[in-house]
């Protein structure tokens, strides 16, 4: 397979020398992996981001620069639409989660015939706070939405790139793409991905600029949920 790996960046200059080493080296060594792109995705950072990503520049690394920043959501849009491969990973340019993980994922949805594999971060390395706000908001979308996803916000997944392009891409559906993809008659199933701690800069997210906006775009996924017609039959 063609494999496109999606990494959104904002203000990760501290971070961008490492996933530029890691993240290839991973790709270059997975064996279910024929051949990859790697799409690093500038969104709008006003750090150095841009330098540090410029001179990691190479044929199989595509950057995507963003002139202002859009949010984890119009990134991860961006790199969607710049992608090639059949299939597509994404991970955070925290490196919270592994590359190395996109191996199990892979194999996984090779031999379950899955459309979408979606990590679980198993043992979180977060804060208190960030985690007990992740299991109210957690509890909250299971009752509205009827989903029984474990950890939907987990950055690390791999699916087949037609089911992020079916999907709709609003402020904030990279919350949601895992319901939305099943939404769309895809084969969706989860499996544990190790977690690591933060090692440079902060997280951008946080209870503050999650809860107002958490609250609305659940609504609006339960409004598309129910009035989705699905692309693709499900089993």
């Amino acid at each position: 397979m063609h494999f496109s790996v999606i990494v959104p960046l904002f203000n990760e200059q501290t971070n961008v020398r490492r996933v530029l080493a890691e993240i290839p080296a991973s790709l270059a060594t997975n064996l279910e992996v024929r051949s990859w792109e790697f799409i690093c995705v500038n969104d709008g950072s006003t750090d150095r981001t841009a330098d540090e990503l410029a001179r990691g520049r190479t044929d199989q690394i595509v950057i995507v620069t963003l002139p202002r920043n859009l949010g984890k959501s119009g990134a991860l849009s961006h790199g969607i639409r710049a992608a090639r491969g059949e299939v597509v990973g994404l991970i955070d340019g925290d490196l919270q989660t592994s590359p190395e993980d996109f191996g199990p994922l892979l194999a996984e949805m090779r031999t379950g015939n899955w459309d979408m594999v979606h990590g679980i971060r198993a043992q979180r390395h977060d804060g208190l706070v960030r985690r007990w706000s992740s299991r109210i908001a957690n509890g909250v979308r299971r009752t509205v939405l009827g989903d029984d996803f474990a950890d939907i916000t987990c950055p690390l997944t791999v699916c087949r790139r037609t089911c992020l392009t079916d999907i709709p891409h609003f402020e904030p559906f990279h919350r949601y793409i895992p319901h939305l993809v099943r939404t769309q008659g895809y084969r969706v199933t989860q499996m544990p991905v190790r977690h690591f701690p933060r090692t440079a800069d902060q997280a951008k997210y946080g209870v503050g600029n999650r809860l107002g906006v958490g609250i609305t775009s659940l609504l609006a996924v339960r409004w598309l949920t129910r009035h989705t017609v699905p692309r693709r039959g499900g089993d």
